[in-house]
């Protein structure tokens, strides 16, 4: 994945640690101090969605008949999503943008 400013073209690929910590959608680029915003490809989003909605299917499934297999497969929902993500931001989005530059409005 391509983690420079949309902008000046700087590397902020060590705000990985901080935005997992403390996402949020609009960033200022430490570098050039214009706003960016995170560009999301939509098999990110579909890769968390499922994840996010096995989970919550087998949890679900695994108290109303309190079984441990469907409780494992809950937590295997969950940890698939999240090693599935960086997987496929090193194969599949190699050369997507994680941010995207944000207009600014008339006014600001």
């Amino acid at each position: 994945m391509d983690y420079r400013c949309p902008n000046c073209a700087r590397d902020l690929a060590t705000r990985k640690l901080l935005q997992s910590v403390i996402a949020r959608w609009e960033i200022d680029c430490r570098y050039c101090g214009r706003r960016i915003r995170l560009n999301l490809h939509p098999l990110e989003l579909k890769v968390v969605t499922f994840s996010f909605a096995a989970f919550i299917v087998f949890a679900v499934l695994a108290w109303q008949l309190e079984s441990n297999t469907l409780t494992l497969l809950a937590l295997c929902a969950g940890v698939g999503g999240a090693v599935a993500l960086p997987i496929l931001e090193r194969t599949r989005l190699r050369t997507w943008s994680r941010y995207a530059s944000l207009a600014r409005g008339p006014g600001s």
